[in-house]
Order: C-alpha cells, then structure tokens, then sequence
C-alpha cells in the first residue's frame, strides 16, 4: 500500500519558475495522480503555516491535513519522517514524501506502486533520471545507474524504474527501510546545503563529504566571527557524522531505483524533467491538461476530491 505525506507551505521563495507554474497546479496534479491509484493508503497534507483556501479544501477532502510551525523546509522535512516513522503503517507499505511544487503526471502514483511491487529497490525517485547526475564524482563507477538517461528512446507511455544514485526531498521509501533509517536521515539532514542528495547517498552506503567539504563551507549571511566559527564547527560535526553512519555493512545497504522517464517535474527553471521521447513541451502541455481536468471536475458534474 502507498501512503503519502505532502509537504506544503502557503508562502513562495524566489525561485526562478516556469511562466505555467503555480502550487495549485502542483495539488491539482497530484490529487489527479492520487485518485486514479488503487493501492493508495493514507494521504496526509503535513501544512507549515496557513495555506489559502483554494488549497486547504481539496486537501481535506483527499486526506488528512495536519498543521505545523515549522519555519524553514529543513523542520517540514524532519516532521514529515517522524510522522511516517510513528504512524501505524506496516513495514512492507511505501510512503511517498512529496513536494508542493512538482507537476505529477497522472500515472505517477500508479507506476510508482507497480515499481515497488517488484521488491528491487527500497527507495524511489519519481522526478526521474537525467536530473540528479553524479556530477560529483562521489558515486562508484559500479553503483551508477546501468540505463541511459533514456528520454531519446522512451515514449512517454512505457516508465522503467532503474538503479539510480541520488534525488531530491521528494521520493519514496518502504515504511520498514525508513524506521531503521531514521537516524541517518536526521544526522544528513542538520549538515547543511543540499542534504536530500546527501541522504540517498548515505543509504546507499556512499560518503558524500570529501576532507576538503568537512572543513571549507560557505560562511553563511552573518558577518560575526563568532557565529562564523561556530557554524563552521557545526557543519564539521555533522558532516563527518553523515560521513560516518553511510559506512553501511553492504547488506545494510539500500536500492534506489528512479523513473525513466520522470513522472513527475520539480517546476523550476533549469530543473524540469528531460521530456519523453519527441515531446519537448511535455510538461508544459500536462500543465495546461492538469487545469482542464480540473475545470472539468468542477464545473457543474462533481466536485474536485469526492472520489
């Protein structure tokens, strides 16, 4: 059974964003993806702060909306695995942690269900391959993924979920691998930047930080020398502890399979999904088909949410 924790936050950042972008397009498309899953469980709204009501009442008609006060995406991100982590949902269900701002294609949940089916991953990366790339070089030649980006091969039709090295805070994870995999999560979580990419990675028993990463950081936006050095020593401390807890006995380690193509877009410029084979405006064209599905539900025939 998938179950789902949407992490959403009223405000905006400044993110450079498609002119098609909105985060009620990104709930329209993923309740779509929701109603047309049968194995889906339990969806819970995980809201920091107050979120409009074009977008509160479709939630509590999907799901169960739990509010926060979180401040910042690093506390969302932490409160979201300790609900998933306490909740009663067996070992061998799936929970998907996703993101307000995606565009989710209509069989995402449903592929994403079938892929974990299979029992050949423990974690899942529905924003796909060819977006997080080991440019890094932290990955071993022989953990990277086996499978061609594939966007020049597949139609948009036909999803294959092969092994893959990293992905945003927007994926999947069996309910049992994530419990046991708590403390790593946590411990990636508080060291610093990007540390989504950091936790796949530890799972996967791969170190992410160099000698180099765990005693040069950026200086952060305080001036005081003091609030430097000790931001440096935190960052020190927890780097070289997501250093050492990714050193996994290599039957500890986990899977991480990713879409291909994606089912789902971070909608960000210069971070969109390669587009399936031929259809360079995929994601543009599902957002204008997401808001007709919409307009459809609720002009006159059912209101959004009550399947």
């Amino acid at each position: 059974m998938l179950h789902v924790v949407y992490r959403s936050h009223g405000g905006e950042n400044a993110k450079g964003r498609p002119a098609w972008y909105s985060k009620h397009l990104a709930l329209l498309s993923f309740l779509r993806a929701v109603e047309q899953c049968p194995a889906r469980g339990e969806v819970v709204f995980l809201n920091d702060g107050p979120i409009p009501r074009d977008r509160l009442e479709p939630m509590r008609r999907h799901g169960r909306v739990a509010a926060i006060t979180g401040g910042s995406n690093r506390a969302s991100y932490l409160a979201g695995l300790r609900l998933a982590v306490r909740s009663e949902w067996s070992d061998d269900d799936v929970v998907l942690f996703a993101e307000d701002d995606y565009l989710w294609r209509p069989d995402a949940l449903t592929s994403l269900s079938a892929a974990a089916a299979t029992g050949r991953a423990e974690y899942f990366a529905p924003y796909g391959v060819g977006t997080h790339d080991d440019v890094e070089g932290r990955v071993p030649q022989w953990r990277r993924p086996r499978a061609a980006r594939g966007e020049d091969a597949l139609p948009a039709d036909v999803v294959r979920w092969v092994p893959h090295e990293s992905t945003t805070s927007t994926f999947a994870v069996r309910v049992g691998a994530l419990r046991q995999d708590h403390r790593i999560l946590v411990v990636c979580c508080l060291s610093g930047g990007d540390f989504d990419h950091t936790s796949l990675l530890a799972v996967q028993g791969i170190p992410r930080f160099r000698l180099h990463d765990l005693v040069s950081h950026h200086p952060g936006t305080s001036t005081n020398p003091a609030v430097r050095a000790a931001r440096a020593v935190y960052l020190t401390a927890f780097r070289s502890a997501a250093d050492v807890v990714s050193l996994r006995r290599p039957s500890r380690r986990r899977r991480l399979a990713a879409a291909d193509p994606a089912v789902c877009t971070h909608m960000e410029d210069g971070w969109l999904a390669p587009a399936p084979a031929g259809q360079p405006g995929y994601w543009e064209d599902l957002a204008a088909q997401t808001r007709r599905w919409a307009e459809g539900r609720t002009e006159g025939r059912e209101p959004l949410g009550t399947r």
